[in-house]
């Protein structure tokens, strides 16, 4: 039975991505619903500690024919939330991130039919921009969960709070280091394929927004987890179809990938190695 079927899942918790894969093409965006299901499920399995076996779903999204070694490295990156150990160094922070979401834009690209590996750089560069806005904005659940995603190089003790000063400061560090690789996902916006772009565009820009209100809002941020509004959303989404029209309808100039954003993962699946 496909995972499609459980969309309502998607639409509780992640308005955000729903919203930017309403604009795909039919039958992409029922495919793409499935490995969000699919990535949602394992790893609500792993946060709940349930005692589902976890290859008991991969057989679900087969039929979409998705390379092996990717789906492993996200299983691996959601599985080690399982038994969390705090991250050394960014270096290991993005190499998690591009496991949990990284992997995610290459199996969009994989749907999206992109095939030239040098374009899959900057879905990798989404993914990981996106992971990192997510973990500055969950943070307070995570600490509640026993779980430090900032790296002992920037803060080296394990009990932390939100409102510590450095905290903040780590915060906004990391999120200056997202918008490196939401830059870098923007060139890549003109490789995908023209029906599926928009899309795309829109889902950086949302999820961009987040980290934006961030750093904006830090008296609110304090008190409870940071999301844009409908309103927000709305203002977002017509800015995108301007920004659609003028600057990724049609493709201008090709850019070169920034290989050092891909430094810590060297040697991981489809990342660029030419540094």
């Amino acid at each position: 039975m496909a995972l499609v079927e459980n969309t309502s899942l998607i639409k509780k918790n992640s308005k955000t991505f729903y919203l930017a894969s309403a604009f795909l093409p039919h039958n992409i965006k029922r495919k793409v619903l499935e490995v969000y299901t699919f990535c949602r499920l394992y790893d609500d399995i792993v946060d709940l500690k349930l005692d589902n076996n976890l290859n008991s779903l991969q057989p679900k999204i087969k039929h979409l024919n998705l390379n092996e070694k990717v789906i492993d490295q996200i299983k691996t990156g959601i599985g080690s939330d399982r038994i969390f150990t705090r991250y050394n160094n960014i270096n290991e922070l993005i190499q998690y991130s591009y496991r949990v979401a990284g992997c995610v834009g290459l199996v969009m690209c994989e749907l999206l039919n992109v095939k030239d590996i040098k374009h899959k750089y900057h879905a990798i560069d989404l993914g990981i921009a996106m992971q990192l806005t997510n973990i500055c904005r969950d943070i307070s659940e995570d600490l509640a969960n026993g779980r430090n995603y900032i790296p002992k190089s920037m803060i080296p003790e394990d009990n932390i709070s939100i409102k510590d000063e450095a905290v903040l400061a780590c915060i906004n560090e990391l999120l200056i280091l997202s918008e490196k690789y939401y830059e870098s996902a923007l060139y890549g916006i003109k490789y995908i394929p023209i029906r599926s772009r928009f899309s795309i565009l829109l889902a950086l820009r949302l999820y961009q927004a987040i980290g934006n209100k961030i750093k904006r809002d830090k008296n609110t941020y304090l008190i409870k987890k940071i999301n844009t509004t409908k309103y927000e959303k709305f203002f977002i989404l017509i800015l995108c179809f301007f920004e659609f029209i003028f600057a990724h309808l049609f493709v201008f100039k090709k850019t070169q990938h920034k290989s050092e954003l891909h430094k810590a993962i060297k040697g991981f699946p489809f990342a660029n190695e030419e540094i």
